[in-house]
């Protein structure tokens, strides 16, 4: 059924941005360099051939690749998304994700840690 509101698939209650809601802590957050988890082409040669731009996405490839592993690699170690975490923003070469509770984060930071084979580009914000 569509609907003009937004609503929390489950729960059927109104959904917000992520920015408001209450669910996580305060500055708990973490972040991962992309190149750690994507060589992906920032955009895409067959579009830009055959279109001559890079289409409709506003991020690059390579961030938006980085942010789906992430999650993935998250999603293997038991978080879900948009009830653990959830992406937060994008920086020059980085990705962050903001946490429920500290628990979750370092469970977060051990995995991405694992996942990128050591580097030592996974932080805490």
């Amino acid at each position: 059924m569509l609907r003009s509101e937004h609503v929390h698939p489950k729960t059927e209650e109104p959904s917000m941005a992520n920015e408001v809601r209450h669910w996580k802590k305060e500055n708990c957050a973490v972040s991962v360099a992309i190149a750690d988890l994507s060589d992906r082409e920032t955009h895409s040669r067959e579009i830009n051939e055959a279109y001559g731009e890079g289409g409709g996405l506003n991020a690059n490839y390579r961030t938006v690749e980085a942010v789906a592993i992430a999650s993935h690699i998250l999603g293997k170690v038991g978080m879900v998304y948009g009830t653990d975490f959830v992406w937060k923003t994008a920086g020059v070469g980085d990705i962050s994700f903001d946490f429920r509770n500290d628990a979750v984060k370092k469970r977060a930071e051990q995995a991405l840690d694992i996942a990128t084979k050591g580097f030592t580009t996974v932080r805490a914000d």
